[in-house]
């Protein structure tokens, strides 16, 4: 072999590295499966009154879009059902779940979960009387009549009948009624009005009744409050790009500066976001599956 196809041969060698590195970087960058939106569909959770999230949660949307570039898009579902049934079918891209919907749709479709308000890592339930009513805790309400929230609720109904277990109170043995409003402000409402005597609500949107005059102190009390527990997160579908992913969530992240961020983020009932991931979840997804395997019992 002469001194030219020696060369050659080395020269080969030496491309070979090369060639790998540029097979690993193609491969790393390529996303098998995933896909891009210029449309961005979102939906909420139908936890108060259609037109009061859509003044809520527009100005959201208006920010996503400014720091993204992508069109986004509001769906209010009907209930917790259909939010978490519009996601299971691939009919929107990104949701605002409750807890228990979100772990559902991890569950059943890999929901990503991306961000999360402060108070949301350590969220409250709380149980509300008619001002008039003389009961100071939960042990005095045995043969009253209570209303959840919606039967998917984490904060209107999962986590409440967990807590009212762990004190041995079965509600459907220890009240006269139970009834299930479908959504936290008409439970609170359901208690002021006197249709119901007792109701177990979200603790920050009796906090946000409380402020806008919806619930007066002449016409409610709260009797208890829960412990913390992870709860409200926003998801993405899992196919979406890991790019679209993070530039997401660092729309909603970059509202923790800026005064316009701040004053978002006051409308949304947070003082900041932050990362989310499942394992904020992993203890409510044991009281759930724990939960379902009671009701499943005849």
């Amino acid at each position: 072999m002469g001194l030219y196809a020696k060369s050659r041969d080395r020269d080969r060698w030496r491309l070979w590295p090369c060639l790998l590195l540029c097979l690993l970087v193609a491969a790393c960058s390529r996303d098998d499966g995933a896909r891009t939106v210029e449309t961005l569909r979102i939906a909420v959770l139908p936890d108060q009154s259609e037109t009061l999230l859509r003044t809520k949660y527009q100005p959201l949307l208006d920010y996503i879009e400014t720091h993204t570039g992508l069109h986004c898009e509001l769906l209010i579902p009907e209930s917790y059902a259909q939010l978490l049934q519009w996601f299971i079918d691939r009919q929107i891209d990104m949701a605002r779940f409750g807890g228990v919907a979100y772990v559902k749709a991890h569950l059943q479709s890999k929901a990503s979960a991306l961000v999360m308000r402060d108070v949301d890592a350590y969220f409250k339930s709380v149980a509300l009387v008619h001002a008039d009513n003389p009961a100071e805790g939960l042990q005095d309400l045995a043969g009253a009549s209570l209303a959840f929230g919606d039967r998917l609720s984490t904060s209107g109904h999962f986590m409440p009948r967990y807590f009212l277990q762990q004190q041995d109170i079965i509600p459907e043995k220890y009240f006269s009624e139970v009834r299930y409003s479908g959504a936290h402000d008409r439970t609170a409402e359901w208690v002021r009005d006197g249709k119901v005597e007792a109701g177990l609500v979200n603790a920050v949107i009796v906090n946000e009744m409380f402020l806008d005059g919806r619930l007066g102190r002449e016409n409610v009390r709260i009797i208890w409050v829960s412990p913390p527990y992870a709860n409200y997160v926003w998801a993405l579908q899992p196919d979406i790009s890991e790019q679209q992913g993070i530039l997401m969530r660092d729309a909603f992240l970059q509202m923790n500066q800026g005064a316009e961020g701040k004053l978002l983020l006051r409308g949304l009932g947070g003082n900041y976001y932050i990362p989310a991931g499942h394992d904020d979840f992993n203890r409510l997804e044991q009281v759930i599956l724990e939960l379902d395997q009671q009701q499943a019992v005849p």
